[in-house]
This record gives structure tokens, sequence and C-alpha cells, in this order.
């Protein structure tokens, strides 16, 4: 089958790309195993795809010309991401479905658009999210059925899945993207106390997609450097750099402030075998295993306490060994890949006994697994028997 993989218009679907769009091209990666894939990518530079890529990377300037390239094309399914407000540009016949990686306010329907989407979206097209709360969230706002909107769990790189030996310093580390939604002037009220002044809090420096800093970044980096014991470094797009940086710190963390589609940095931090602190909003609760830290938004307390058990786990008490402050925690018990995480399966309680947050990550979150569960929802059983073999 030809399946055409579709990226939003704020990011091109290459190697710079973000978190979303490296998710795209990992499934495209492992579907055209069986399937012939395109990437219809908007912003694309002047360098082509790398040669080595298993699918076909087409350029499309404008949204309003997707229509006519997806017609050009003449796909047997369409995988949309984000934008559910582009499922009439989608050519007659062609299985059509939409996944979502982030909340509404990031799919930028504008106003005059939400009730054709909500239309045209009833229509049997398959709708998908990467976690159980924003597929709740999406059926909200579809005001489509509850249970409508299935669970795509996205993949991780394959670089934070090898093996490596956790060898920490007494860091911190926040490599998520440099907002303030991202709990960043939290984490550093945090590093203030003094239980952290031996503790380095590594935050990223990373402002993408912008390719040049905003008012916000700029008084986010002057907020970090006003901290003496917080620093800012470089991001990379190597993985493997950053599976590095997180196996020398004693603690990942995602403090956000607004509701995550799941958090990949969640995962990738877990994979890696490395402690995470997040906080309960969206998804992260899913993206959150046991015995890790999952503590209230904007509860400073609580998340100075979950570092502290983190980073000092002997002074930390028993948060350290007994899931203390993860009244949030998933249960990382073998799941379907493609079921949503059941919320009443998250008692810390019960942790010992259990997978490793690294294998629960293995279980959902690898390429393979990932990629299957994606295949399955997008063309059923059916459609997987069409694929090239």
């Amino acid at each position: 089958m030809r399946i055409a993989i579709v990226g939003t218009e704020l990011c091109a679907v290459d190697q710079q790309g973000g978190g979303l769009e490296q998710v795209l091209r990992r499934w495209a990666r492992a579907l055209a195993v069986r399937h012939e894939i395109v990437v219809v990518s908007y912003r694309l530079g002047p360098q082509p795809s790398p040669s080595d890529e298993p699918f076909e990377t087409v350029g499309v300037d404008r949204p309003a010309d997707l229509a006519s390239v997806l017609g050009a094309l003449a796909p047997d399914a369409v995988s949309l991401h984000n934008r559910p407000q582009w499922i009439s540009q989608c050519p007659r016949g062609s299985v059509t479905g939409v996944t979502f990686h982030n909340y509404p306010i990031a799919w930028k329907v504008a106003a005059r658009q939400a009730a054709g989407t909500r239309r045209v979206a009833a229509h049997e097209v398959a709708l998908s999210a990467v976690s159980g709360a924003l597929a709740g969230a999406a059926a909200g706002w579809l005001a489509a059925p509850a249970g409508s909107v299935a669970v795509t769990p996205p993949s991780i790189d394959p670089a934070y899945l090898t093996p490596r030996p956790w060898h920490p310093k007494r860091v911190v580390l926040s490599p998520n993207r440099l907002l303030r939604k991202k709990g960043v002037l939290d984490l550093l009220e945090v590093a203030g106390r003094c239980e952290f002044r031996d503790v380095t809090f590594a935050v990223a420096d990373l402002i993408s997609p912008w390719r040049h800093p905003t008012g916000e970044h700029l008084a986010l980096r002057a907020a970090v450097r006003a901290v003496p014991n917080a620093e800012l470094f470089a991001p990379t797009t190597d993985a493997s750099e950053l599976a590095e940086r997180y196996v020398e710190s004693a603690a990942v963390t995602c403090p956000v402030r607004e509701p995550e589609g799941l958090g990949l940095v969640a995962l990738e931090a877990q994979a890696c075998g490395v402690p995470l602190v997040t906080t309960d909003l969206g998804g992260l609760r899913e993206a959150t295993f046991w015995p890790n830290a999952c503590v209230a938004p904007g509860d400073l307390d609580a998340l100075a306490a979950a570092l502290y058990a983190a980073v000092d786990p002997d002074q930390g008490g028993a948060a350290a060994t007994t899931g203390g402050a993860t009244p949030g925690a998933t249960d990382p018990t073998a799941q379907d890949p493609a079921a949503p995480i059941d919320p009443a399966r998250s008692d810390p309680s019960s942790g010992p006994g259990h997978s490793s947050p690294r294998d629960a990550v293995l279980a959902r979150h690898s390429p393979e697994a990932s990629a299957s569960a994606f295949e399955r929802w997008l063309l059923g059983e059916s459609g997987r028997e069409a694929g090239r073999p």
C-alpha cells in the first residue's frame, strides 16, 4: 500500500525537526518495510532527505497546496498529525487518519473551521492520540463518542534503548524546550533552596522550532544565569549525545505547567534507566512509571522533595524506595501496547515485583512496538496483510 504521512506547516519532517517530526520519521522508516511510504513535508530546505532513508519525501509549499500534492500521489492511506482541519484535502477513496500529539490549542483550528472540522471528523476518519489523557481531550473537542479516539504510543529513538551504565553526577537535567510552560521558573526556584546548593541544575537552551530567541527565551536565559547552581547547555539533535547526558545525571525532570500530550523526554530518561520527576498534567502521568515521581503541578515543596529523594536517596527517605511522592506514577505491568493506560492501575504500593520503567518503555515505545500499533490502527489487519512482505 502507498501511505502518505503528512507533517505540519510549522516544521520540516527532517533530521532537524522536533519531537513530533522524529516520531513521524520513525513510523515512516518502520512501515517502509511493508509499504510504500511518502512523507509530505512543509518547510523543506535545499537538502533532500538522506538517500539511505527507505521512504520518499515530497515537499509542499502551503497548506492550500496539500490537496493537489496528495491528489498527484494518489495514496491508499493518508496519515495527518495535529491538523484535523486538513481532512477535507485528502483524496476521496483514501483511508484517512488523524493522530493528535498535542492538546487542541496546538491544532491551530481557526474558529470559522471548528464546526466543519468536527463534522468531517465524524465520518469514516480514524482518530488516535499519543496518550489516553489526550485521546479523551480530543474526543471532547471533536464532540466524538467516548472511546472513539484510539491510543497510538509514539516511539523513541533507538539510541535511548541501548543499555548504558548509569554513572550520575550531582546534576538535575531539564532537556525540554526553554519555555515557561515547561516549568523552568519552578525548577529554578527549587534550585535556589539550600539543600541543592551542591547540585547543578542543567537546563537545555532549546528554542526550536524558533530560529531566533523570543523575548520569553531571553528572559528565561537571564533567569537561569541568575541562579548560581544553574546552567544552560547547548541542545543536540544527536540522540546518542543526549543519552550520554541522561546517564550522567542524578535525575531528569519535566515539571511542566501545561498538559503534555505524553512526554518523550520522560520516556527517553526512563529508557536510559535514570530517575525521573514529572508533574501530573495531561499524558505525563501515563509516561511516568513506578517508582518514579509524578507530583502535583505548582507544588514546589513536592517537586523539591521528589528531586532530593532522587539525587540523595539515602537522605531522601522512603520516597526513593517506596514511591513516596509518586501518586500519579503508572504501574508498568505489561499491557496491550495499543490500549489506553488505566489510571486505576497506578498504585505505587504495588510496585515491587513489577517490571522496571525501562521495561515498560521498551514494551510500548520501541520503534517496532510503536509502529505495529500505529499500523494496526491506521490500516487494520486487512491493510497489514496487503502490505509488502
